[in-house]
């Protein structure tokens, strides 16, 4: 990573930190409501380190710095999987948040 934005990381960058022990911290910014079948919240991720350190949040772009935002469950289980994660502990409720820890060697590429 460049140092000039310590506090920020985007999903290549991600993967990078996961293969050095990272975990995926999720936070829940808006309490989850279930709409028909489907859970809708706001979730963003976060990078630490397994004392729960050096937090780096997920965004779309390096250069633009907007926040990567989950609003479904379902976008991000599927993100999770992604990154290499064998289950997914989300939380529901604002406020709350979940470590998740990647396996080695599970985390796919993104086309």
């Amino acid at each position: 990573m460049d140092g000039a934005t310590p506090n920020v990381v985007t999903e290549d960058g991600l993967r990078d930190l996961l293969s050095d022990g990272y975990l995926i911290e999720v936070i829940c910014n808006q309490t989850a409501e279930k709409r028909h079948n489907s859970w809708y919240g706001s979730w963003v991720v976060h990078a630490v380190t397994k004392e729960g350190q050096d937090a780096k949040m997920l965004v779309t772009s390096r250069s633009v710095f907007k926040l990567r935002e989950f609003k479904t469950i379902v976008g991000l289980v599927s993100f999770l999987a992604d990154m290499g994660c064998l289950s997914a502990n989300i939380p529901l409720i604002a406020g709350r948040q979940e470590r998740h820890e990647a396996s080695e060697g599970l985390a796919t590429a993104t086309s």
